[in-house]
């Protein structure tokens, strides 16, 4: 499915909400805090192991990093 001009923006937008740091990369802290935010602190999920499966899911070159690229190579699939 090819993504339009305004799912690119959108993508975007989300993505630099999440990169906290703004340096072009969501590290695993960032998405922990992301997905605290979704489900609570207190949330019965488990969080660690959720943020390890994304990792696995969406770090296409394993560098411990989930860039703009990544998610745009998982989005246009």
């Amino acid at each position: 499915m090819k993504l339009t001009l305004n799912d690119l923006q959108k993508l975007k937008q989300f993505f630099q909400k999440v990169d906290k740091d703004r340096n072009g990369k969501i590290d695993r802290q960032e998405l922990r805090e992301l997905l605290e935010t979704i489900w609570g602190k207190e949330s019965e999920i488990d969080l660690t192991a959720s943020v390890q499966s994304t990792f696995e899911k969406c770090d296409l070159n394993h560098d411990g990093f989930i860039t703009f690229e990544d998610l745009l190579s998982l989005a246009d699939d």
